[in-house]
Parts: C-alpha cells; sequence; structure tokens
C-alpha cells in the first residue's frame, strides 16, 4: 500500500513539474509575441510621423509657390494699373495741350469781375502787356456797357469778401449786376467768356462757388488757368455742358490768347 500511494505522489509530482515547465514555455512565448507585436507598431509609428513630416513639407512649399503666384499677379496687377492712370494722365495733358493750343479771342476787350476779386485787373494787365486793347472795370453796369468799342466781354469769377466790403456789395448784387451785363452784351452780338484766373483761393466757399455757377451758365466759352483747375472741375463741367474750355498755364500766358 505504502509503495502506491508513493508511486501515486511521484507521478503527481512529475505532472506538477511538466505543467510549470509548459508554463513557462507559453510565457515566454507571450513575451515574443509582444515584442514582435511591438516592435512593428513602433515602426509603424516612425512611418507615420515621417509621413506626416513630408505631407506638412509638401503643404508649405505648395503655399509658398501659390504666395509666390499671389504676389506676381498682384505686382502684375499694380503695374497695369499704373500703366492705365500714366495713359489717362497722358491724354488728359494732350486734351488740355489740345484745348488751349490755336485757342484765340478778339479785341477790343472789356473786363469785368463777380465778386471783386482782382481777375479783371490780372486779365487786364495780360492783354496789355500782349500789346492788345482791353480796359477792367469792376463798377460796369448794363447801362453804361459799351457794346460799340468792344468785342469781347469777360466776366472773371471767384468772390473776395474784402472787395465786396469795400465796394459795399455782396455775392447775390455782383450776381445779378454780371448777369444783368452779360444779357446785354450777348444781346448786342458780342462774345462773352467766363473766367477764372485766380487758382483754388477762388474757390474756397459758397460765394466762390454761386459766382461761377451763376456766369459760367450763361457764357459758351470757359478761360482758366491751371492752377484754377486741380480738380477737374472746369474740365468736367466744360464737357458736361458742352461749353469751349481755353486753358492758360497762368495768368501772365492769357496774353497770348487774347492777342
Amino acid at each position: 500500500m505504502k509503495k502506491i500511494i508513493s508511486l501515486v505522489l511521484v507521478c503527481l509530482l512529475c505532472i506538477s513539474v511538466v505543467a510549470c515547465s509548459n508554463g513557462n514555455d507559453d510565457n515566454k512565448k507571450n513575451e515574443k509575441m509582444e515584442k514582435v507585436t511591438e516592435a512593428p507598431a513602433e515602426d509603424n509609428k516612425k512611418d507615420s510621423t515621417e509621413k506626416e513630416t513630408e505631407a506638412t513639407k509638401a503643404e508649405k512649399e505648395t503655399e509658398a509657390v501659390a504666395e509666390e503666384e499671389t504676389d506676381a499677379a498682384a505686382e502684375k496687377e499694380t503695374e497695369a494699373e499704373k500703366e492705365a492712370e500714366d495713359k489717362d494722365k497722358k491724354e488728359d495733358e494732350e486734351a488740355k495741350a489740345d484745348s488751349t493750343e490755336g485757342a484765340k479771342l478778339e479785341g477790343p476787350y472789356i473786363i469785368t469781375t463777380c465778386g471783386q476779386s482782382p481777375g479783371a485787373v490780372q486779365i487786364g494787365m495780360a492783354a496789355k502787356m500782349a500789346g492788345t486793347t482791353a480796359d477792367s472795370d469792376n463798377t460796369l453796369t448794363e447801362e453804361n456797357l459799351d457794346t460799340e468799342t468792344y468785342k469781347t466781354l469777360i466776366v472773371t469769377t471767384g468772390t473776395s469778401m474784402k472787395g465786396m466790403g469795400a465796394a459795399g456789395t455782396d455775392v447775390n448784387k455782383e450776381i445779378e449786376r454780371c448777369v444783368a451785363i452779360v444779357k446785354k452784351a450777348q444781346e448786342a452780338g458780342m462774345k462773352v467768356v467766363g473766367a477764372h484766373v485766380e487758382g483754388m483761393s477762388r474757390r474756397m466757399d459758397n460765394s466762390d462757388q454761386a459766382s461761377i455757377d451763376a456766369i459760367m451758365e450763361l457764357v459758351d466759352t470757359i478761360l482758366i488757368v491751371e492752377a484754377s483747375n486741380e480738380d477737374d472741375f472746369f474740365t468736367k463741367y466744360a464737357e458736361e455742358n458742352s461749353k469751349e474750355l481755353i486753358i492758360a498755364k497762368d495768368a501772365i500766358a492769357i496774353g497770348d490768347i487774347l492777342k
């Protein structure tokens, strides 16, 4: 009996040893599998990172190319706009030159101002320097307008508050006086010219504009200097209202037009 029990115990011990051995083998296999599994995961992660880096690099290169193309397009557009502006400027200068070149008025001249500014005196001096007959009279009225002696009436616009104060008048009275003179001159067959020769300083307020609007509306010919037309107001006005426009470089240059 004791021999049988001893034999059974030996068998159990052998079974236990075999089981432990198998367990260790399984654990080693599992460890190997984990290592094998972990290695590809790390490799995949590395490959993924490299692909993302390459994709980011390609994206940045694409953006850089797009920016260069955008900058090039913007530069071309700017050049085209500049060329267009230069062309327009050249055409405007040519148009201004054409509007003055060969333009002539015929004297003798009688000149008055709508607003008591020095413009009439300036034109009178330019005319006399050019050797032509011209008289300026800022007190001229329809009653004393000599339609027999003079062929052309020139009315300058742009008001002087100081001048009107000294003359005891205002812009409304000045407009009334000059409109009456213009109508009488036209009825008598005289040529009537509206002028602005004192630059932008006589286009500063409502009184200046009132005298301009009242006179330029009635005349067929407008005489100005370049300094009075810095914003192209008279150019546009003449085009829109079918008026002849004569542009002189300055007040002295007007003498060549009045010869």
